[in-house]
C-alpha cells in the first residue's frame, strides 16, 4: 500500500547568500520558483528563501508535508485557519501535504525547506516496523509543533554542510543524511511512547515532563525509576540530547504553554494552573526566557494581532 506521507523541512538560518555556496535565494513564496531553483536528489529537494521583515503572504506544502524550524528570527504564522502562533529557533513545525499557512516576517529572515519523496518515508516507515514490531499510522496527519532537539539540528546542519561543498558525491552523501533523519522524525514522533521507551530513555523523559505541566510535578526521581535508571544517569544523557538539564527544560514547557494560556488567563491563575508555588518565581522565570513580564507579553501580543488581523 502506498503511504503519501512526503516531508518538507523549512529552516530558518542566518546565513548569508556566500554562505549558501552562492545559491539563487528565493524572496517570496512563488511556485514558479520552487520549481525551478534548489538542489534536488534522489530523496529530498533543497530550496533557500530570503524574505524581507514585514513581508506577509500564504504558504502552502502542496503535495509534501513540510517540517519547519528557525535558527534565527521568527514567525507569526495561522495554520489552515486555525492554529495561530509565533515560533522560534527552539521549535520544530510538521505540517501535513495541502496545508496553507498565513505567515508574516517579525525581521529579516532566511529559509531553506527540504521537500523529502514518498518512497523514503514509506522506507522508513517499514523499517521502523519491522524493528520496533509496531505498526506506524499515517492516516491521521495533523500539524505538530516540538522542541527541535539536538539530534534533528545536527543532521540538518550536516545536510546544510553537505550542500554548500563541492564534493562531488554531496548529493548521495546529503541522502544518507536524509535517511537518517527521516528515520529519526518518524521514530520520535509517530511511535507512540512505549513502543520505544528502552531505547529512547530521553524522549520517554521528554515526553513525562510535557505530560506534568499542571499540578504536581514529576521529579526526576520517578521518571528515573520508570526507565530503570538512577537520576545521576539519566540527567547527564538528558543534557547532553536537549542542551538542557530536566528541570530547565521542563521550566522552558512550562513558559511556553504559559504564552498560551495567559491568552485568556491572569499571571495569578497561570501560574497556579502551571504547578508554580510562587507568582514572583513565576514571573521572573518567564522574563528570563523572554525578556517580558507575563503581563508586558500579554499586552504585547493583544497589540500585534490587532496589527496582525487589520
Amino acid at each position: 500500500m502506498k503511504i503519501c506521507y512526503g516531508y518538507a523541512i523549512m529552516i530558518i538560518i542566518g546565513r548569508t547568500l556566500c554562505d549558501l555556496g552562492g545559491r539563487r535565494m528565493i524572496q517570496t513564496f512563488d511556485r514558479y520558483f520552487e520549481k525551478n531553483d534548489g538542489i534536488e536528489t534522489d530523496y529530498i529537494k533543497i530550496l533557500y528563501y530570503d524574505l524581507a521583515k514585514d513581508y506577509k503572504a500564504t504558504y502552502k506544502s502542496y503535495q509534501y508535508t513540510r517540517l519547519c524550524t528557525i535558527v534565527e528570527g521568527s514567525k507569526h504564522v495561522k495554520i489552515n485557519d486555525g492554529n495561530e502562533f509565533t515560533y522560534s529557533t527552539s521549535d520544530f513545525i510538521l505540517l501535513p501535504p495541502n496545508s496553507s499557512v498565513k505567515m508574516e516576517m517579525k525581521e529579516d529572515t532566511k529559509a531553506i525547506v527540504y521537500e523529502i519523496n514518498d518512497k523514503l518515508l514509506d522506507d522508513m516507515i517499514r523499517r521502523i516496523e519491522h524493528q520496533f514490531e509496531y505498526e506506524v499510522t499515517t492516516a491521521d496527519k495533523p500539524v505538530m509543533r516540538n522542541q527541535l532537539m539536538t539530534e534533528i539540528k545536527s543532521q540538518i546542519e550536516r545536510i546544510n554542510a553537505y550542500s554548500m561543498s563541492q564534493d562531488p558525491n554531496k548529493e548521495f552523501l546529503i541522502d544518507l543524511v536524509s535517511q537518517e533523519m527521516v528515520y529519526t522524525l518518524i521514530k520520535n514522533y509517530k511511535l507512540p511512547l512505549h513502543a520505544r521507551k528502552k531505547e529512547e530513555p530521553v524522549a520517554y523523559a521528554v515526553q513525562c515532563l510535557k505530560d506534568h505541566l499542571s499540578g504536581s510535578d514529576m521529579t526526576v526521581g520517578e521518571i528515573a525509576y520508570e526507565l530503570n535508571m538512577s537520576p545521576s544517569n539519566l540527567i547527564p544523557l538528558f543534557k547532553k540530547a536537549t542542551g538542557l538539564t530536566p528541570k530547565a527544560y521542563h521550566n522552558l514547557l512550562k513558559v511556553n504553554k504559559a504564552k498560551e494560556l495567559l491568552l485568556h488567563k491572569n499571571v495569578s491563575e497561570v501560574s497556579y494552573d502551571l504547578g508554580f508555588e510562587s507568582i514572583s518565581y513565576f514571573i521572573k522565570l518567564f522574563k528570563h526566557h523572554l525578556g517580558l513580564t507575563p503581563k508586558q507579553y500579554t499586552m504585547k501580543y493583544k497589540k500585534d494581532h490587532l496589527l496582525w488581523n487589520k
